[in-house]
């Protein structure tokens, strides 16, 4: 069975059982800060398992999940072994205060045993040991061998999302690896000896933890399950190896084509399984607009990528390779996932970019380490310092995990401690450069320039007496806020105009607005041309001198969504209530800021300026107001003129300063030969006169500029001693002395 008909078999199974088929969402929570990537199927429907939700009762789906970080955290393993992944499909089935462990574990072994054909006698299922309910059903409901439950603690068996929320008890169902009947004593160290894969978690909800580490009952018990995808494809299509299924094969086959050496399932194939894998995840990353940065979600798909590079460049790659196992990656998935195909061509070019980035800095710093590592092979130690490894970081971008696989394979510990300690440093000198703000009344405007302050705003009064509940009457500068509005409707058209021009992969990804100008930052992964600014600068134009209607309303984040309305990705928004901006049928964005009422107040806009501000990230600058871009240019017109007269009084300087020598170094000739004669000879006699001079060392010819135009005459034929062929037919005319020197 291949992979795709596993999913939809899978699918229609619980369909059949009146779920509801939810599609996965994206890899980055919404409205989740305690997750940096979607790590569960259950993601999603934390507000359903809290009471908040209750669309449906039970449902079904397939989700891609990503562990690199946190609690859960399997990029260490990947590739050491042949099922660890840093992003996986989970299929699971869900029961939301609606049928709890009875059902659940009738319907997975029916599932496994029934649907796809799994021998019984290679399955074995374990629960959790104070679950007496979960081991009485298993025995009841099911034809399982008896002796093949197996009770387990809380380690194995309590299944927890994070430090806090849904949580309970679990009961997993594992298959032996060998086809033999099992003959041998089951206990929990045997399950996880290496000789079982976990096929399937049935986890039931009955429990919320607390902030205080305290577990309350929820208000119903539910039902979460997972049954892990790459492993399911691994043994229906008979291999004990994730990576050779019809998911990853493609790609490691590319692999071996790009670089000449064939993967193996043992420790040389270590790097063809890390480069498979980390693709895999690049592309999911990329397609839900996680770009490559040096912080957050970025930071990790940056790690990713280049741990990727080191091993290509373990399998002897010099040139970018990653890009190119994209196409791969994606027509393996593509029949599901669809917006990876859509997405295809920006993936590349994101990968790519990077890539390139990396590798350009890549050589220098292996050097780096190597002479950091003869250093201490002479010194006869053992240990790489804090201070070596953030240098390796932070002069040569090397993530502090490629230094510590560096070092392991060189038998060196890392100082950890002292790197932390340099880095927390660095973060505070740049926390502390950033830290001071101000504004005139921020909180009580209806927008302010950019985010929020992290804490309290603070205003100082003198003399001031006011009473709670006391009336207070705020004057503002109405410029101020017309040019605010102004600049921030701009940043609108701005936003839908790169997105239609460069691609739907544009997200904002910072800005600032004040009355007289906007900065954009947005996701991009290469420069914009001088040509394409302008065609940009003129449709944001066009829209504005449309006259759009700008409306803005409130309504829920659900209904907010449905009509088309565009999130900003990371921002968090109230469930219940977001306010709307409307530009027409052009823009719709959540949004709380000031703005105009129609386009055409914007009046036009002009780019003064893009730039990279780090690898996928672009930044726009311009103004608005047909009066600002007049002073604008009124500005750079003058400090041009201003840096062309610096330049030209520099030139004439150095003009002056090299005529003075040259002048100089002629009168020393002239000196010199002073007290020689001073032939003469008719124009027509030049020629004839110069083969008999040619052998001096220094001459001059006078010639009467009325009598002869030195551009019609070339010296071109006549090799002076030590000299090159020298040629004056381009001299100027109003030339009365020609000086030929030789060297």
């Amino acid at each position: 069975m291949n992979s795709q008909e596993l999913r939809q078999v899978f699918i229609q199974f619980f369909e059949k059982k009146h779920h509801t088929f939810v599609p996965g969402s994206s890899i980055v929570p919404e409205n989740d800060p305690s997750l940096l990537f979607v790590n569960a199927g259950m993601n999603q429907f934390k507000d359903v398992f809290l009471g908040k939700d209750s669309s449906f009762n039970r449902a079904v789906n397939s989700q891609i999940c990503i562990r690199v970080s946190g609690k859960h955290n399997d990029l260490e393993d990947v590739g050491k072994d042949l099922t660890h992944l840093t992003s996986f499909e989970m299929l699971g089935n869900w029961s939301f205060g609606d049928y709890y462990k009875k059902e659940a574990i009738e319907w997975a072994w029916s599932f496994l045993t029934e649907t796809l054909r799994i021998p019984k006698y290679r399955l074995v299922a374990t629960v959790f040991n104070e679950d007496d309910e979960s081991e009485s059903l298993w025995k009841d409901i099911t034809d399982i061998n008896h002796a093949q439950i197996v009770r387990c603690d809380e380690k194995d068996n309590f299944w927890e999302m994070g430090k806090t929320g849904p949580c309970g008890p679990c009961s997993e169902i594992h298959v032996c690896l060998s086809d033999e009947p099992i003959n041998f004593e089951l206990n929990q160290d045997v399950i996880n000896d290496g000789r079982f894969i976990e096929l399937w978690n049935l986890v039931f909800i009955q429990f919320n933890r607390l902030n205080n580490g305290e577990l309350e009952p929820l208000p119903n018990k539910h039902v979460d399950t997972g049954a892990g995808f790459e492993r399911l494809c691994a043994f229906l299509q008979g291999s004990q190896s994730n990576y050779n299924t019809d998911l990853f094969l493609p790609t490691i086959k590319k692999i071996e084509r790009l670089t000449g050496i064939a993967y193996s399932d043992d420790d040389s194939g270590m790097p063809h399984r890390v480069i498979a894998d980390h693709v895999r995840t690049l592309c999911f990353g990329i397609a839900d607009n996680v770009f490559p940065s040096n912080e957050g979600k970025g930071y990790v798909l940056r790690r990713l990528l280049r741990r990727a590079c080191r091993y290509a460049k373990k399998l002897g790659v010099e040139n970018p390779l990653l890009y190119e196992c994209v196409s791969d990656v994606v027509n393996s998935l593509k029949d599901h996932f669809t917006h990876l195909k859509d997405k295809e061509e920006v993936i590349k070019r994101v990968v790519l970019a990077e890539e390139e980035s990396f590798l350009a800095t890549l050589s220098s710093g292996l050097q780096m380490f190597e002479q950091i590592k003869a250093h201490l092979v002479a010194q006869k130690s053992t240990s790489l310092s804090g201070e070596d490894a953030f240098k390796l970081y932070d002069t040569y971008g090397f993530p502090i995990d490629l230094t510590s696989i560096l070092a392991e394979e060189a038998g060196i510990s890392v100082d950890f401690k002292q790197f932390d300690e340099l880095l927390n440093k660095q973060k505070e000198r740049s926390r502390k450069a950033a830290s001071f703000e101000q504004q005139a009344l921020d909180n009580a405007q209806q927008h302010v320039s950019h985010g929020q302050f992290d804490g309290l705003d603070l205003h100082l009064a003198e003399d001031l007496n006011i009473a709670k509940g006391g009336e207070a009457r705020i004057i503002h500068d109405r410029d101020e806020k017309v040019g605010m509005a102004r600049h921030h409707s701009a940043t609108h058209i701005v936003h839908e105009v790169l997105r239609r021009r460069l691609g739907t992969h544009v997200h904002q990804a910072g800005s600032l607005v004040d009355s007289h100008r906007l900065r954009f930052d947005f996701s991009h992964f290469e420069s914009i041309s001088s040509q394409e600014q302008d065609h940009i600068e003129k449709e944001v134009n066009d829209i504005i001198q449309s006259n759009l209607k700008i409306d803005t309303f409130h309504t829920d984040l659900e209904s907010a969504k449905k009509s088309g309305a565009m999130a900003l990705f990371g921002e968090k928004y109230d469930k219940d209530n977001v306010r709307v901006v409307k530009m027409s049928d052009f823009s719709v964005e959540l949004c709380a800021g000031t703005h105009v009422q129609n386009t055409e107040m914007i009046e036009r806009i002009k780019i003064i300026s893009e730039t990279a501000i780090s690898a996928g990230t672009r930044r726009v600058e311009a103004i608005a107001g047909t009066e600002n871009i007049k002073e604008y240019l009124k500005k750079d017109i003058r400090a041009l003129s201003e840096n062309m007269q610096s330049q030209l009084e520099k030139y004439e300087k150095k003009v002056s300063k090299n005529m003075e020598k040259s002048w100089g170094d002629f009168s020393d000739k002239w000196q010199e030969c002073s007290n020689r004669s001073i032939e003469k000879c008719d124009v027509g006699e030049m020629e004839e006169y110069i083969r008999k001079i040619k052998n001096c060392s220094f001459c001059i010819l006078i010639v009467k500029k009325e009598q002869y135009n030195v551009s019609s005459f070339s010296l071109t034929t006549f090799t002076f001693p030590s000299h090159s062929t020298s040629d004056v037919s381009s001299c100027n005319t109003t030339l009365s002395a020609v000086m030929v020197l030789s060297s």
